[in-house]
């Protein structure tokens, strides 16, 4: 998905220049000083970098949300939180409560200054005694005549050494709770205002203050909106407090994966550069795909964001996981440079003190939990003053919902009452297939000319989700098995006549094919498989064993690899046709941990005559087209993983919802909830994650590392969801025939099927470490 114009890239390039050059150069000086000089405020307003979404009139841009996307990216490039948070603290922490609630005459007063650069702002809620707790603020402002008195303490304000103005939350009513509370503009400047320096673990060249109040005198006209209406006004700003941080925090985390590369190809160890350590390259490759994804689902939230629509576990979601990703990456970046990370003047040191702040700081990542299980299991809504309510953006339209309704009506009448009874016998009845493509779901991308609809993508997209929500990823394996891997071979690079056959007859569930690859002793290492296919005339002749063949038992024809010039390595694999009832073709049925209900077998091929127009596409070529089609597989099986992990959680919450303990229902305890919490927010991440790579898939985009990421991803977040999922049902998840002992075994081999997640993982490397480019070879 396209979020950034021609506009938004020049001033990116003309922001970066400027801090090139005017801010990285002294950050160490900052950091050793404990404060930003004033000076770069105003230079940065001068180049026209502040109030990029302010109105006009007050001197800002009135830009759209995404040129904030870009400031803050290229913020979080120089690598120094306490700068960030500096600046960030002014453009959208203390400056939109004016600009949002406050009075014409306040908006005239302080906006300008702010945008110009000649004002430096905060923001003073949190106290010594209430963090998180915004109700439970004791700073009192008593009405004496026309003028509000001030007394009690802040902390942890960020820019109140230096800041000209802070908006305050105080208490008008003592006894109101949270309806007491009211928000001020209270010049720092005022008499009996006592400021105390605080010296931090991180941040460092931001400067942090306690702030004492003593009998300070405030105009009332420096009330923000309506007494006792601050705690609104605060949970609803608290959003773009926490949005912002979040593409800062992702910019600052690729700074840290691009100087350990660095780092890697130049340092040697016991003979070999790190960047050729298998584990070293792994830990990139798993850290790179998870900053992928959250970089995907930001977009997504500032897309939300810049259309005017509240959503604050969306918002909660993606702090909770930029800030925890970040410590996570600092960590184990810090790890790759040994001694040297270590050493307090090291970037890499810098980053690790910094990110600490992030999961405390605008709610911490237990407050994130708390108001994402708000959200998921007590279905509150938080309602906001200045944003709506309006539709989610959304790949799928009306038509692809009405395809969604029919799926689920068909899965509901046709397939969910017979699963239990399939997953006993292995295999799903032929008649079913037949069924589902009477509905035209197996030809759903295939040509009009063969059966096929010729649909966009996003069907596929909504078939494969509405699967892997019935429990069952065995049927789903065999649905998919058929068309989305033998069939998808046969539309690829087969001959007219070959499609006029198979594509057909699959179409409509009439012939059922397979896809046979992996061997008893090749796995994911393709370019070893030894099933050969020697020509003898106008035939080959073919010798070898598949195994792990999902259909393999039960399917009219297999797409095999076969070595037809075993010395070539990949150059000598082509893909063949071979007719299930052809002589010396053998299957024997395996047993598995999980996917049950679809036959899996071993498959062999003994002096199998195949007539040569049973090649599929050229020959020597077959490599390609199995790794053309990975991308497509992976991408499905991810699409899997995130919609069953969305159903596990629908199943874990009605459990939740009835069983009790202890006298309560376990909904209500923090443990589980906090659980619930972080699991919803991996799924809408690796969910918006998938869909832009969808997205760019359906333009034609030939995307293995992304593929890859997105597989390795959503298949191990699957993994960890049906484990966590679960636990909360006690010994009832562990009987043989409860729904979630099901789903958990079928998990499993989601990180196995379509290239394990380590293959994945050397895949990624490759791309991210060694620059290899895998072009695609029909696009």
């Amino acid at each position: 998905m396209t979020h950034f114009s021609k506009e938004h890239k020049e001033f990116r390039q003309r922001l970066r220049e400027f801090l090139e050059k005017e801010v990285q150069p002294h950050i160490s000086e900052w950091e050793d000083a404990g404060r930003i000089p004033i000076f770069i405020w105003k230079k940065m307003g001068d180049h026209g970098f502040l109030g990029l979404s302010y109105p006009k009139e007050y001197g800002g841009k009135a830009l759209d949300y995404f040129y904030d996307v870009v400031f803050n990216e290229e913020l979080g490039k120089m690598n120094s939180g306490g700068f960030v948070i500096s600046q960030q603290v002014v453009q959208y922490m203390s400056g939109p409560y004016i600009l949002n609630y406050g009075t014409e005459q306040l908006k005239d007063r302080y906006l300008p200054g702010i945008i110009s650069g000649d004002v430096v702002s905060c923001i003073a809620i949190t106290e010594p005694e209430a963090g998180s707790d915004i109700a439970n603020i004791q700073t009192y402002a008593e009405v004496q005549g026309d003028h509000y008195i001030i007394n009690g303490t802040k902390t942890f304000v960020t820019n109140g050494m230096q800041g000209s103005y802070a908006v305050v939350a105080v208490k008008t009513d003592l006894e109101a709770e949270a309806k007491g509370i009211s928000l001020l503009v209270i010049d720092l400047g005022a008499d009996g205002i006592h400021k105390t320096e605080l010296k931090k673990l991180g941040w460092q060249s931001s400067d942090t203050a306690t702030l004492t109040f003593e009998n300070v005198k405030v105009p009332k006209e420096n009330l923000i909106g309506e007494a006792g209406k601050g705690f609104q006004y605060l949970m609803n700003g608290l959003q773009l407090e926490r949005l912002c941080v979040v593409p800062s925090a992702i910019a600052t985390m690729e700074y840290a994966l691009d100087e350990s590369l660095r780092y890697m190809a130049n340092r040697k160890t016991f003979g070999k550069n790190l960047n050729k350590v298998q584990i070293l390259r792994h830990k990139i490759a798993q850290l790179t795909s998870e900053v992928e994804a959250l970089k995907a689902f930001s977009y997504h939230c500032a897309k939300v964001y810049n259309e005017g629509i509240y959503d604050v576990k969306l918002i909660a979601s993606a702090k909770l996981i930029a800030t925890e990703l970040h410590e996570k990456v600092a960590t184990q970046c810090l790890q790759i440079f040994g001694g040297s990370g270590f050493m307090d003047d090291h970037p890499l040191a810098r980053m690790y003190r910094d990110t600490r702040a992030g999961s405390l700081s605008a709610g911490s990542s237990e407050m994130m939990k708390d108001i994402i299980a708000k959200v998921v299991i007590d279905k509150k809504e938080y309602t906001s003053l200045t944003h709506t309510k309006a539709k989610h953006p959304s790949p799928f339209n009306e038509d692809h919902d009405l395809f969604r309704a029919s799926v689920k009506d068909f899965l509901k009448r046709e397939v969910i009452p017979n699963l239990d009874q399939w997953e006993k016998d292995g295999e799903v009845p032929r008649a079913i297939y037949e069924k589902f493509g009477a509905m035209g779901y197996f030809g759903l991308r295939f040509p009009e000319a063969y059966g096929g609809s010729d649909l966009d993508i996003w069907y596929e997209v909504v078939l494969h989700e509405e699967l892997s929500r019935i429990n069952s990823g065995g049927f789903a394996a065999a649905m998919g098995a058929h068309f989305f891997l033998a069939m998808v071979h046969v539309n690829g690079s087969g001959s007219e006549a070959q499609k006029q056959k198979y594509l057909t007859a699959g179409n409509e569930g009439k012939l059922i094919g397979c896809l046979a690859v992996t061997e008893p002793d090749t796995g994911s290492d393709v370019k070893s498989i030894r099933t050969s296919a020697v020509k003898d005339g106008d035939h080959y002749i073919i010798n070898g064993a598949k195994t792990f063949i999902t259909n393999g038992v039960n399917s009219d024809y297999i797409v095999a690899a076969v070595k037809t010039n075993p010395e070539a390595g990949y150059y000598g694999i082509s893909m063949m046709l071979i007719e299930r009832d052809r002589k010396g073709v053998s299957a024997t049925k395996l047993n598995k941990l999980g996917w049950r209900a679809s036959d899996t077998g071993e498959i062999g091929l003994d002096n199998v005559k195949v007539p040569v127009e049973n090649l599929l596409g050229e020959e020597n070529h077959g490599f390609f087209y199995i790794m053309q089609h990975f991308v497509s597989e992976r991408l499905s099986i991810a699409a899997g993983s995130v919609s069953g992990a969305e159903y596990a959680i629908e199943l874990t919450l009605d459990y939740m919802n009835q069983r009790a303990v202890f006298g309560k229902k376990i909904k209500e305890f923090q443990v589980l909830r906090h659980r619930i919490a972080q699991m919803s927010a991996e799924i809408e991440c690796n969910k918006q994650f998938l869909y832009s790579i969808y997205d760019r898939h359906s333009k034609g985009e030939y995307l293995v590392k992304e593929a890859s990421m997105a597989k390795l991803m959503c298949s191990q977040m699957l993994d960890r969801v049906t484990f966590e999922c679960l636990q909360m049902f006690g010994g009832n998840g562990f009987m043989e025939d409860y729904p979630l002992a099901r789903m958990w075994r079928d998990a499993r081999l989601n990180q196995i099927g379509g290239g394990t997640s380590e293959i994945l993982c050397e895949i990624i490397s490759k791309m991210i470490v060694d620059e290899k480019n895998y072009a695609s070879k029909t696009a």
